[in-house]
Order: C-alpha cells, then sequence, then structure tokens
C-alpha cells in the first residue's frame, strides 16, 4: 500500500532542514480545520491516500464567507455552513488531512507547481526528471489527470525571474537539494527506490513541499518537448526492476 501524505509530512517534520519548508498540515478535524480557515486565507482538504489530485478540496476566505471547490463543483456560503459543505465533499471512508493553502506563482496567468522525479537505480538516489506542472485554466490543482501540462522546468523559472539566468540556477540547486534531502530521508524508514517530490513556489518566491509520492506517474514527462528526462526514468526503472 502506498505510504500516507501524514506519514511522510511528520518523517520530513522532524529533520530541521526540511521543516521550514512544509506548510502547516494536521489531520482534519472540525476544530482544526475552522481554526486554520481563519488564520490563513485559504486552506486544502486531502485525502490521506490519495493521487492525481482526486477528492483535493479547497476553502478560500472570501470578503463574505467562503469559496468551497472539489473537483469542477464550486461553492459559496457563509462561515456557519462552511465545515457541512467540506463535509460533504468528503468520502468517509478515507482520512483527510488540512493543509495551509499558498500562494502560488503563475506562469502565463495559471498556477504551477514542480514534479522532481527521483530514483535509485544502483546505491545513489538521482534527479531523473523534472518539470513544471502547469494547470488548466480556472483549475486549483496541477494534476496531470485534471488536465494540467508539462512545461520544460528552465523556461518557466526563467520566465518566473524576468530572465535572470543566476537566479534561475539558485532555484535549481536549491530544488535539487531539497528533493535527495527527502528521498534519503523518506528511504531510511521505506524500501524504496523511486519518489516523486512536489514543490511549490508562491508568489514571494518562497519554496515549499507540497508533497512526496512513493509511487510517482512518469506520463507527465512525455509532454516535455525534450524526450531526454523520460528515456532516462524508464531506463532506470528497467534496472530497478532486474
Amino acid at each position: 500500500m502506498p505510504i500516507g501524505k501524514m506519514k511522510k509530512h511528520k518523517e520530513m517534520l522532524k529533520h530541521p532542514v526540511l521543516r521550514r519548508y512544509l506548510p502547516e498540515t494536521h489531520w482534519m478535524t472540525d476544530s482544526r480545520t475552522l481554526r486554520m480557515l481563519k488564520a490563513y486565507s485559504s486552506v486544502f482538504i486531502k485525502p490521506n491516500h490519495g493521487s492525481g489530485g482526486s477528492g483535493i478540496i479547497r476553502a478560500k476566505r472570501l470578503k463574505k464567507g467562503y469559496e468551497v471547490r472539489c473537483g469542477s463543483s464550486r461553492k459559496v456560503v457563509g462561515s456557519h455552513s462552511v465545515l457541512k459543505v467540506i463535509k460533504s465533499y468528503r468520502k468517509t471512508k478515507h482520512r483527510y488531512l488540512v493543509q495551509k493553502g499558498l500562494r502560488l506563482a503563475k506562469y502565463h496567468g495559471v498556477i504551477f507547481d514542480i514534479r522532481i522525479y527521483l530514483q535509485k537505480p544502483a546505491g545513489k538516489w538521482m534527479i531523473a526528471g523534472t518539470a513544471a506542472r502547469v494547470a488548466a485554466p480556472h483549475k486549483f490543482v496541477t494534476n496531470y489527470l485534471k488536465g494540467g501540462h508539462a512545461a520544460p522546468l528552465s523556461t518557466v523559472l526563467l520566465s518566473l525571474t524576468g530572465n535572470n539566468q543566476s537566479k534561475v540556477d539558485a532555484y535549481h540547486r536549491k530544488i535539487n537539494k531539497l528533493s535527495i534531502a527527502i528521498a534519503k530521508i523518506i528511504n531510511k524508514r521505506h524500501s524504496i527506490r523511486e519518489l516523486g517530490v512536489d514543490l511549490a513556489i508562491d508568489k514571494k518566491g518562497r519554496i515549499w513541499i507540497i508533497e512526496a509520492n512513493s509511487h510517482p506517474g512518469h506520463m507527465l514527462f512525455t509532454q516535455l518537448p525534450d524526450q531526454t528526462m523520460i528515456r532516462t526514468i524508464m531506463r532506470n526503472k528497467q534496472l530497478i526492476r532486474g
């Protein structure tokens, strides 16, 4: 069974280097959800065992009340009924987390995040693929299964930094260092040889760790104009299986 989101979050939280990159995340309870709705402009409610962006609920504070979205459904409600609406979207058999929402940076007017594909074909972790995941217009998740598409990470970072190559290089170094650290930490407790790390950059340029996925999908990388990364990923998969 895939490792739950909360388990991985807690393992990363224990690491002093990673702690400052993690948005506040808790098991969902009524009181925690209400407290976080008051503390932050938006929160995300996610199934502990979920992938592809399915089942994610976003509650966003408006001038009056809240906007609650799940998939293509959207409801605007008062503060007295926001919990009831959130619960109506939940599937009873799943445990859920509540996480601080981030004000993500945008690329061509839509949000994006970053997928790092790590593999350990031999004794050492390597970064086999990096891509920006650009959301479909008006979507609040970037996942491939929800209409998101891949863009070369360097292209998106150049756009974000106003074509400042030294800033782009600094982002790459930080992203790579963080991703390797995450893989090593999770690998200490779990026998894994592949990991997908999802990072985000907020509007202030700060990097955040969204989550780590122990069963990452590779289809995103088939969308990149340069097929080098997908070839590396597939070659490493053969070595891991062999």
